[in-house]
């Protein structure tokens, strides 16, 4: 049987470590979608290479996932669980605090940042539900 004690760690460990990846995966492919089909006058500002947005992603995104897993894993060692609605509300909230900390440079994408951080933060979720750390609730 797990406890919600090792149930809080993985969440921690797989939202500080994979959430950056997966941030900058989205990032890369919405960047790397938007320049093969010619459509890249949808993104608000005009994107960097591919792989430097991509590296510069991952390196930005260490600070709201390290506050979303901190938030998660109290969440899951008290209730045991993670619901859809509380790991995007938080991812979002701490993009918005890291924004605060951190300059991002890209104000005019700064909301679309922010739901594509509640976005990861559900595949992440996801992620933790597949491997069977955490209940679907």
């Amino acid at each position: 049987m797990v406890s919600n004690g090792q149930r809080a760690l993985w969440t921690f460990l797989i939202y500080a470590l994979v959430g950056p990846f997966f941030a900058a995966l989205a990032l890369a492919a919405i960047i790397a979608l938007t320049g093969a089909f010619g459509i890249s006058s949808v993104l608000p500002v005009e994107p960097p290479a591919l792989g430097e947005a991509a590296i510069g992603s991952y390196v930005w995104s260490t600070l709201p996932a390290v506050l979303t897993a901190a938030i998660l894993a109290a969440v899951v060692w008290r209730t045991g669980g993670l619901s859809w609605l509380v790991a995007a509300a938080v991812a979002v909230i701490a993009f918005a605090l890291a924004g605060l900390i951190l300059p991002i440079g890209l104000d005019q994408a700064r909301t679309a940042l922010a739901i594509l951080a509640g976005l990861v933060s559900l595949a992440v979720r996801q992620t933790l539900i597949q491997a069977n750390i955490i209940p679907d609730r």
